[in-house]
């Protein structure tokens, strides 16, 4: 069925239109010679639009079938390439990535998380490789006829492969087991589980029972989080060793609230009118390590999208400056924090360049930096990322939040904090340049945070969340320096 009759129908588009939108997004979001481009959440829209020529409000279901589509075949990558390197019996690698790989990878996907509909799904994909590939039509159907053949003689080999076991890069799973001998397993298992639509209750607006309530009417479940008792059910590790995972952090919960992955945060009650915000239960907990209060100037430094930005304009009144590098993600917090009601002085500012900063030394009483990084504790929720990064951006982003540090830390009041935070989950992005940091100024001070530095990530079912490294920098008084 072609597009213009699916929509006069008002069905959703046909396998094969959704198949052509998800390849498109895939190589858009992995292609190595476009590192630089949007994320799969924008390819996918514009794929969308492209392939499906604008959908209108009843075909809205396609776009959470577009995203469950691409997310599914992303968490199975490694698995897909080793079974493509099987089967064609060359190894496609991420520096040649064609759109052709992307479609077949996505069709074994497809094929593995639908069993009883593989006949379809080989129909429908070369169907569609005529379309958008028509030299590799033939290629894609003989695979495909070979996997539904063969399929666990090739699932049984390629499950050998380290890469498609854990389905993360080579480099990635060896940087994992050198810095977390006893938790990488448990690591990787969260990254592996779709991860849920985790929501910040706006406490100056409404209160968490009254949300609970007003999702309930709609039809949506939304649960509160709960602090597990015992080990963490989400540790696959087995080993009777002390891990970082048994070092419970004290989570604050109370203002958090989770729904079923495929929920489409905007169609909940109260959305428009700012009553929560959309934020993971790890990042939430940043706002609360601030050691706020009222009256205090705070900086968020990399402040946007603002999800960090808004939360601490619910748990203080105070004179917060939000800066970003980039003007057009300015204009997205600005959006989200009018959502919110709430206010903010918002400037562009680039951190690491060399024009003066917008305040003077000693001004600020906190100061927020959620530095750069390759944001490998929130794979579980991206799993493009991990297809995205090279190894080599590890020790690019460590010198860049050593120079953010040592350029913020003068705009700090004596007796202030500076709390740094990555959503990173490698040494080389949290604790070493803290370390390095420490090792410049004598002004400054660490403050242990048990199980935050690192917070790995869990897939505990009633406290599922990313893995953040949060540092608590304190500068001392005046007095307190040596002379």
């Amino acid at each position: 069925m072609k597009p213009a009759a699916a929509k006069a129908l008002g069905k959703r588009w046909g396998l094969s239109w959704e198949l052509q939108a998800v390849s498109i997004a895939l190589h858009a979001s992995l292609d190595p010679q476009a590192q630089h481009a949007a994320g799969l959440p924008e390819q996918l829209h514009r794929a969308r639009l492209q392939v499906m020529q604008g959908l209108g409000p009843q075909d809205a279901d396609s776009s959470r079938v577009l995203r469950e589509m691409a997310s599914g075949t992303l968490r199975r990558w490694g698995l897909l390439r080793q079974l493509q390197a099987l089967m064609s019996q060359r190894e496609p690698g991420l520096d040649n990535l064609t759109l052709s790989d992307c479609l077949l990878r996505l069709s074994l996907s497809w094929m593995i998380e639908h069993p009883n509909k593989i006949a379809m799904v080989v129909d429908q994909a070369v169907e569609c490789a005529k379309r958008i590939t028509p030299r590799t039509a033939q290629y894609t159907n003989a695979l495909l006829r070979r996997f539904s053949r063969e399929q666990e003689a090739l699932m049984a080999r390629a499950q050998a492969n380290d890469e498609a076991t854990w389905n993360v890069p080579c480099w990635w799973l060896d940087a994992l087991r050198n810095a977390y001998p006893e938790d990488w397993p448990r690591v990787l298992k969260a990254a592996a589980m779709p991860a849920p639509v985790s929501i910040r209750v706006n406490r100056q607006k409404t209160s968490a029972e009254h949300l609970l309530a007003a999702f309930a009417e709609q039809g949506f479940v939304a649960k509160p989080f709960a602090i597990p008792q015992g080990p963490d059910k989400g540790d696959v590790s087995q080993s009777p060793k002390p891990s970082i995972a048994s070092s419970s952090p004290s989570l604050h919960t109370g203002d958090a609230l989770y729904l079923h992955p495929a929920t489409d945060p905007k169609l909940l009650s109260g959305f428009a009118e700012g009553f929560f915000s959309v934020q993971d239960l790890a990042a939430q907990q940043a706002a609360w390590l601030m050691d706020l209060a009222h009256g205090m100037r705070v900086l968020d430094a990399c402040a946007a999208p603002g999800g960090k930005t808004g939360h601490i304009l619910e748990l203080a009144s105070c004179e917060l400056h939000a800066w970003d590098v980039s003007a057009k993600r300015l204009e997205r917090l600005a959006e989200n924090l009018a959502r919110l009601d709430h206010q903010a002085k918002l400037a562009r500012v680039d951190l690491l360049g060399k024009e003066k900063l917008p305040a003077p030394e000693g001004f600020f009483d906190r100061i927020l930096l959620d530095a750069p990084c390759s944001a490998s504790g929130i794979i579980g929720r991206h799993p493009e990322i991990r297809w995205r990064r090279q190894a080599q951006a590890l020790s690019q982003h460590e010198a860049q939040q050593i120079a953010m540090l040592c350029r913020l830390w003068p705009l700090l009041k004596p007796g202030g904090m500076l709390l740094f935070v990555t959503c990173s989950i490698f040494p080389q992005e949290g604790r070493k340049p803290v370390e390095s940091f420490l090792s410049r100024y004598v002004d400054a001070r660490l403050e242990p945070l048990t199980g935050f530095s690192p917070l790995l990530p869990s897939c505990d079912e009633s406290l599922q969340h990313d893995g953040f490294y949060f540092a608590r920098l304190r500068k001392r008084p005046a007095e307190a320096n040596p002379d």
